[in-house]
């Protein structure tokens, strides 16, 4: 075994065995005092280290409260000899981590000094206009750390150091010369190397490594000095990787509030543009027009109303493409029935810009009814085919509604293509995500509120399907869109309507204005019907205990007792009256709600009288022509 892997006490061992003369004393001496000086510059300098180290990579942790990340550096920390606790307080003072060593309670209380340093971290302060790397820096105490350091440990190899040193100069002069002076030169450079190491790291240099050159204990500190550097080197990457990460998303929040911001905005120029057609329209009813501007006005009234109403459910979609969830009611209908008003409507704009519009139905879809949500599907088409002829100046648009077999289900497929502007390759996905359009400036050149293929994307998802976007063969885009779905036979033999004598319905509604409505609208269905109002809950449990009712129509959102408590009521009571929801609220399972309260059906609000006439038809009609 060389004289490098002896350990260093049999090193100092052999010099204090030859007897020394003052030449020995004074040369031993010098070299103990420069050890000592050593011996607390390392341990200062490991405990700077140890500090800064913790201090940087305790940033994350105590933001994210995973205080296991900090767990290997302590518990490599903590096998330095000087030190023997190391605690983790956060900003309020509260210990987030506190670990010790084995000899903790070895150490007397007072041979224990606590060196404290602060956790602060700095973020560069960014706006709309700065870039990354430039502006001022904020900083933020997070918490500290305290250090424990076990003087007792720094005081035994001073102890000891001194010892030798006594013993040395007890030796021979040369032979002290020559054997301390051979011991000096085995210990003394890798004890500089190993400190002049570690003050590079203290200066931020953790890329370097020392080479291991002894044995034993000094052996062991400059394993450990490497490791240290890598924990360090490491702990830098980190440090830099999270804050390119924090930066990062606090871009994409402020690009998400302005998206957001510009949409709040544009919805409100949307909104405001059908309501002042309807409301103007009707301010202009008067009685002395004729009938020919009485008819005008209703009808552009009527049309800005219908404007207004598919806003509030693309509105309504939007904010639920969040929930990833929508209420969905399921039909029995034939599509091009559903779909006939839309479509002569799409026919009417798409001759005003001299495009030919093509709808094409397989024969299946015009046979057989088929069960789907009219009202989402509806939703989808109009998007699609809106968005079709808007970008689209000259040439076709294609609408083609198919029924296929997949995994032996039956699917619907909804094809648009059009020969317009089409869309560029790299912003197709981004045209399907909520807030991130193309375009959503008020300078943009087509109206809208920019959401088509975002709620048609939302809506495939809920039901099912999915919506992929190609290129046009001749230019412009195709969009398709499928999603699975039920058929059912459409019976040959639908039921007539009877006249409704005698029948008579109860509207429970607190609104007077909505409550005339809906009054208005049953009696343009079936004039001859008997229509009574209440508006509360209490008020119809006493109404229906003196009159018998064929239908009640209940609105669920009133002060007091609500629309659901007001039927559990009625249930309970034994009432078998079928009972229709009649309410603006068209999230939130409203559907399920109802159904679990003992209502019979739903209407959502804004009512019109084709929705009164089909749910007359099929709560009273119906019913009488059965009997």
């Amino acid at each position: 075994m060389s004289l490098r892997q002896w350990s260093i006490r049999r090193r100092i061992l052999l010099v204090g065995t030859v007897p020394a003369l003052i030449v020995v004393l004074l040369l031993t001496t010098y070299h103990m005092v420069n050890r000592w000086s050593d011996i607390r510059q390392e341990n200062q300098s490991i405990a700077r280290i140890v500090l800064e180290n913790i201090g940087v990579s305790a940033e994350y942790p105590i933001i994210s409260g995973n205080y296991e990340l900090l767990s290997p550096l302590v518990h490599s920390a903590l096998s330095q000899p000087a030190i023997v606790a190391i605690q983790i307080h956060d900003a309020a003072g509260r210990i987030v981590l506190d670990e010790k060593t084995a000899r903790f309670t070895d150490v007397p209380a007072e041979d224990i000094r606590y060196l404290r340093y602060d956790i602060i971290r700095q973020v560069q302060s960014l706006d709309e206009f700065s870039e990354f790397g430039d502006g001022a820096t904020e900083s933020t105490i997070l918490g500290y750390i305290r250090l424990g350091m076990a003087d007792t440990f720094t005081r035994d190899r001073e102890i000891a150091t001194l010892q030798q040193s006594l013993l040395a100069g007890l030796g021979v002069v040369l032979l002290a010369f020559f054997i301390g002076h051979a011991a000096s030169l085995s210990i003394i450079p890798s004890l500089e190397k190993l400190a002049l190491f570690i003050a590079r790291l203290a200066n931020g240099n953790t890329n370097d490594r020392i080479n291991v050159d002894d044995g034993a204990e000094i052996g062991h500190l400059q394993v450990n000095a490497n490791q240290l550097a890598q924990s360090l080197h490491q702990a830098e990457k980190d440090q830099q990787r999270y804050t390119l990460q924090l930066m990062t998303e606090q871009q994409k929040t402020q690009q998400a509030s302005r998206a957001k911001s510009e949409f709040l905005a544009m919805m409100s120029h949307e909104l405001r543009t059908p309501l002042n057609g309807a409301i103007g329209m009707l301010q202009l009813l008067e009685q002395d027009i004729s009938r020919e501007e009485f008819n005008d006005y209703k009808r552009t009234a009527d049309q800005s109303l219908t404007h207004l109403t598919q806003l509030l459910e693309d509105v309504l979609v939007v904010v639920d493409t969040e929930k990833n969830k929508l209420p969905v009611v399921f039909k029995e209908q034939k599509l091009p029935d559903v779909l006939h008003n839309l479509i002569q409507d799409f026919s009417l704009r798409a001759l005003e810009k001299e495009l030919s519009l093509v709808v094409d139905y397989d024969a299946a879809l015009q046979r057989d009814a088929i069960r789907f949500d009219p009202s989402l599907v509806r939703q989808v088409v109009r998007h699609l085919v809106d968005n079709a002829i808007k970008f689209t100046d000259s040439g076709m648009v294609v609408v083609q509604l198919q029924l296929i077999k997949h995994d032996e289900h039956d699917w619907l497929t909804i094809s648009v293509t059009d020969t317009g502007i089409g869309i560029p390759e790299n912003q197709k996905q981004q045209v399907l995500e909520a807030f991130a359009q193309v375009n959503s400036s008020f300078n943009r050149r087509h109206a809208g509120i920019g959401l088509g293929l975002t709620i048609s994307h939302h809506i495939s998802r809920i039901l099912g399907g999915q919506i992929e976007i190609f290129d046009g063969i001749n230019g412009g885009t195709k969009v398709l869109v499928e999603f699975p779905l039920g058929r059912t036979p459409v019976s040959e033999h639908s039921p007539h309507a009877v006249a409704a004598q005698g029948l008579r319905t109860l509207i429970v509604e607190d609104n007077p204005v909505n409550s005339k409505v809906a009054e208005k609208m049953l009696l343009k269905v079936c004039p001859q019907m008997q229509v009574n109002t209440v508006s509360s809950g209490e008020e119809s449990l006493e109404r229906v205990k003196s009159q018998q009712f064929d239908l009640i129509l209940m609105d669920c959102q009133m002060p007091g007792l609500d629309g659901f408590e007001t039927t559990r009521r009625l249930r309970d009571a034994g009432l078998t009256t079928p009972i229709v929801a009649c309410t603006a609220n068209t999230t939130d399972q409203i559907q399920d709600r109802c159904r679990d309260a003992g209502m019979d059906d739903y209407m959502a609000k804004p009512l019109n009288v084709a929705m009164v006439k089909a749910m007359v038809t099929k709560w009273l009609l119906q019913e009488s022509t059965e009997l």
